[in-house]
């Protein structure tokens, strides 16, 4: 059969478009649950930790006080350092390193994070520890809303982070860090 014949098949074959239910359209509809406390549990449920503090100075004092070897990629000094062109060993070097996510996902606990958050899109992946910064009011319902939100017209990477690195491949035994940090902190401020 020749190509042209194939896509003439193909053209005259295809299904009428149908488009999608209003109830499934519509993001904007005001649900019953709390955001935040589904979010919570959902991050418990992926294996991530999270605290919550009260603002951006208290996120500031935790992370000093806690992590102060973490480098924190919301300031201008440690993207400078760790440039798109770094080379992996150096990257390799970093331990913790602190993100500012874009927005979570409260069904399923999963933040969004683009190549505006961090200069080389290995860093959400190669260190050991990973923590994420993220405001509480950018917790959305669902992944309708989700990808409604992202624009990758603004970026050339972007991903899901939902809890730390994690498989059962091995021995069908649970191991964290098999592919990316070992463990996920989510501030929520």
């Amino acid at each position: 059969m020749s190509r042209d014949k194939i896509l003439q098949t193909i053209r005259e074959n295809t299904p009428e478009f149908i488009p999608l239910p209003e109830h499934l359209k519509n993001t904007g509809i005001k649900l019953s649950i709390d955001l935040k406390e589904t979010f919570k549990t959902n991050l418990k449920l992926v294996g991530a930790e999270f605290i919550e503090l009260n603002g951006k100075e208290e996120v500031a004092s935790y992370l000093e006080r806690y992590y102060p070897k973490a480098l924190d990629f919301s300031k201008q000094e440690i993207w400078v350092e760790f440039p798109a062109s770094c080379t992996k060993d150096k990257l390799d070097q970093i331990h913790t390193a602190v993100l500012e996510g874009q927005f979570a996902v409260s069904e399923n606990g999963a933040i969004w994070l683009d190549d505006t958050n961090f200069p080389n899109c290995l860093i959400p992946f190669i260190n050991q520890r990973l923590i994420i910064k993220l405001n509480s009011i950018q917790i959305i319902n669902d992944m309708h809303a989700a990808y409604s939100r992202i624009n990758l017209g603004n970026s050339g990477f972007g991903v899901f982070i939902s809890g730390p690195s994690k498989t059962a491949d091995i021995e069908q035994s649970l191991v964290y860090g098999a592919h990316g940090a070992k463990s996920l902190l989510v501030i929520i401020y």
